[in-house]
């Protein structure tokens, strides 16, 4: 019986090993402009495609309808607005124009996932005037067939901290 448990602890240490192999880079060449991260090829930040040859940016251009949803009961923004999303001159980065009806910001692109579809970005601290933002954190998909984008905002407007859900709707 105990020659059994050793052989089934070694079996088991053996599958584990090869399973976590699966997801190292050890064994995955990726091309010189990508980067492997947990067995995944993925494309510089900025950039998609199976080729990594398409600015991820201009997938979010254009005029977006905003509805906000903060959690508890009737949201800053009630009726929704409009924003217009434009690259920049540098592939990292997105301008985000009338947010909340009241800012310019810009946002950083980030590829996450193996398909490389340039679907994560990030807009750092700062403020205009009585708003300020906090680190917020956004994904762009189009699982629905229509591009839609979520992003956490967290902001403070005239004293007080929002956390809000913007959910933005493609025109």
């Amino acid at each position: 019986m105990e020659r059994f448990t050793k052989i089934f602890i070694a079996a088991i240490f053996l599958i584990t090993i090869s399973s976590c192999d699966r997801k190292s880079c050890s064994k995955v060449v990726c091309a010189s402009y990508q980067t492997c991260y947990e067995g995944q090829c993925l494309c510089p930040d900025g950039y998609q495609g199976a080729n990594c040859d398409s600015a991820s940016a201009y997938q979010y251009a254009g005029t977006w309808n905003v509805t906000e949803n903060c959690g508890n009961g009737i949201p800053p923004n009630a009726t929704g607005y409009q924003v217009y999303i434009q690259p920049t001159s540098n592939p990292l980065y997105i301008t985000i124009t009338n947010l909340l009806n009241l800012a310019t910001v810009n946002a950083q692109l980030y590829n996450t996932t193996p398909g490389n579809e340039g679907q994560s970005f990030y807009i750092a601290a700062a403020s205009q005037g009585g708003f300020s933002i906090a680190n917020s954190y956004g994904t762009y998909s189009t699982a629905s067939g229509t591009p839609v984008i979520s992003l956490i905002l967290n902001y403070n407007l005239n004293g007080i901290n929002y956390s809000c859900q913007e959910t933005m709707y493609k025109q």
